[in-house]
């Protein structure tokens, strides 16, 4: 209920804020606040859809994802039990609107062309499509990118993809175990365009290994010369279970990363994009933030719900986490899934138990 001027006081004076992320902060609140204004808190909730494969594991990550070529089949019998997870939640939200569709993972453009198809067709079917605000599908790694995965998600309502190079430095690349090249995501984004994608995303962290201010900065300068919609720029995090730190090897500099991240700002802010949310993770490099920033438009509204607990969060697939918000009131309820796909599947109808609590939970509201 305060103004800003107020706001921006309170901020240096009891927590020391820097005026820079204290001005960025505020900025990010005020976009969030106009967006969320059009929120039917009551009624609203978004759908998010794992899936849990990639083709490689990075240095950094410390996600439920499994490599694609230990685990390929699995892929199909996973998708089996995800669909029947996907019709429970559908038959038990036909009162309520679905405001936004996450496919994230993992990456779920692992799927081969017909696995898309055989996906994206039931959700469609499944939940009514005219209600659903964004509908994203993370196409994450360039080197799972393909022509044939393009025009599947192409035959369907979605409205947002992210193609992540994370750098675009190539020994970074080679050394976090990304297998793709700088080129590759030139060449899948392009191809990306000339089908038709309007509304692409790209990712990039600050702080990786043998990443350094002026190669960040390249990094910048190659991402905005392809002119995406948005791109969320992340700081490192040293997650416990990746390898990175079991490995005990070497982070990026803590005390250049933000430089780096000033560098995003300065760079983004001219070419036409504005900060729309932010959060922090634990572990991050010199404890900074990941921002996400877009055109005028452009805002991915599914990150604005997840981060600000707006409404709830139902999530399908092995290791989602749904996060079920009271109508009236802060009250929020978790219920995991199983981290890996075997274990998902092997105890679908144990998991089936645990999502009970969605009709009950609901249920006690009304």
């Amino acid at each position: 209920g305060k103004k800003n001027v107020e706001i921006a006081k309170y901020m240096r004076e009891t927590y020391y804020t820097s005026p820079e992320k204290t001005a960025l902060a505020i900025t990010i609140a005020n976009r969030e606040k106009d967006i969320l204004k059009t929120i039917d808190y009551e009624h609203g909730y978004s759908l998010y859809i794992g899936i849990p494969f990639c083709p490689s594991i990075c240095l950094y990550c410390s996600f439920g994802s499994h490599v694609l070529s230990r685990w390929e089949h699995m892929v199909d019998p996973y998708l089996d039990a995800l669909i029947k997870e996907l019709i429970f939640i559908s038959e038990n939200m036909k009162d309520y609107t679905l405001d936004t569709i996450y496919i994230g993972g993992g990456t779920p453009t692992t799927l081969n062309a017909a696995q898309m198809e055989r996906l994206l067709t039931k959700v469609t079917e499944l939940f009514p499509m005219e209600q659903v605000q964004e509908f994203t599908v993370e196409a994450g790694r360039p080197d799972t990118i393909n022509e044939e995965v393009l025009k599947a998600i192409r035959k369907f309502p979605v409205t947002r993809i992210s193609i992540n190079p994370q750098t675009m430095n190539q020994e970074t690349l080679d050394l976090i175990g990304r297998h793709h090249t700088v080129d590759m995501v030139k060449e899948k984004f392009r191809m990306a365009r000339d089908l038709g994608f309007d509304n692409i995303n790209m990712d990039l962290i600050a702080g990786l290994p043998k990443d350094t201010p002026a190669s960040f900065c390249q990094t910048l300068d190659r991402t905005l010369s392809l002119d995406p919609e948005s791109v969320t720029v992340h700081t490192l995090a040293l997650k416990r279970s990746s390898t990175l730190v079991t490995n005990q090897q070497r982070a990026g500099d803590a005390s250049l990363t933000g430089d780096m991240l000033a560098s995003a700002q300065a760079a983004l802010t001219a070419a036409g994009h504005f900060p729309y949310y932010m959060y922090r993770q634990s572990r991050c490099l010199g404890n900074l933030e990941n921002v996400g920033w877009c055109k005028k438009g452009h805002e991915g509204l599914y990150n604005i719900f997840m981060m600000e607990e707006c409404h709830t969060v139902l999530a399908a697939g092995a290791g989602a986490v749904t996060k079920l918000k009271a109508p009236h009131g802060d009250r929020i309820e978790r219920i995991f899934n199983y981290k890996y796909p075997y274990e998902y599947n092997e105890r679908f109808e144990q998991l089936m138990q645990r999502k009970e609590r969605i009709k009950q939970f609901y249920a006690s509201y009304k």
